[in-house]
């Protein structure tokens, strides 16, 4: 575990941009990137400092970088996942800041959280939006060969029980450093063992990760799982 640099910035509707720095930002655990003090004026919460700075704190797209490795990034409000945002390693940054498919208001408080990890780490995540704006990241770190369910960085249930009733619009997957182990894309399963949808990996040494077309029904035995032979 080590302390990396992060940055990143959130656009706003009509052109206003929140910037992002932290320069010790924990791996291997969720961490806090609060506004840029040398922009700025001052580290905040993101929400803070736009509902307080700026005439329409809607974000329309954003990007999150780390020094080796990102896993999931997201606007935390209440407790609650109010957005999923792109995210890069630095060795990538192509297409940041990306859009976001259902664009989301900030309230004071709300806070950028992002999971970074080292570049030897396996950790796999998965973020989703849904049809009715709602957003969600999934996670689970390869131990070896065989099948691995992505579940809720929030409560560690299934997309089923996190989701049900929704139907997923967009994704994207980050994974990891398991270039080498993939055997399978990310798939959403129905109840039989069914692929319903699919989302490829990106490779965080080389990749950025931003939402694309992707939809699958969420029913409460929905699962997301990929294999890897290692």
């Amino acid at each position: 575990m080590a302390n990396v640099d992060s940055s990143g910035a959130l656009v706003m509707r009509g052109g206003g941009v929140v910037p992002l720095a932290n320069t010790a930002l924990t791996e291997a655990t969720e961490d806090e990137i609060q506004t840029d003090a040398n922009f700025v004026g001052a580290a905040q919460p993101a929400g803070t400092f736009a509902t307080q700075s700026l005439p329409n704190p809607t974000i329309v797209s954003a990007g999150i970088d780390a020094e080796n490795d990102v896993t999931y990034a997201y606007i935390r409000s209440a407790g609650l996942i109010k957005a999923a945002l792109p995210v890069s390693g630095l060795s990538s940054g192509m297409g940041m800041p990306a859009m976001l498919p259902y664009p989301k208001r900030l309230v004071y408080g709300d806070s950028v959280i992002v999971m970074a990890n080292a570049t030897a780490d396996r950790e796999v995540g998965l973020s989703v939006a849904c049809s009715n704006g709602e957003y969600h990241c999934f996670s689970v770190t390869p131990a070896g060969a065989g099948e691995h369910e992505l579940v809720s960085v929030l409560t560690g249930q299934s997309i089923g029980e996190t989701l049900q009733g929704r139907v997923v619009t967009h994704a994207f997957a980050m994974g990891g450093n398991n270039a080498a182990n993939f055997s399978s894309p990310v798939y959403f399963l129905n109840g039989s063992g069914t692929p319903i949808g699919t989302v490829i990996p990106n490779d965080p040494a080389v990749d950025s990760g931003f939402f694309t077309s992707c939809v699958a029904a969420i029913q409460l035995n929905t699962r997301c799982v990929f294999r890897t032979d290692a």
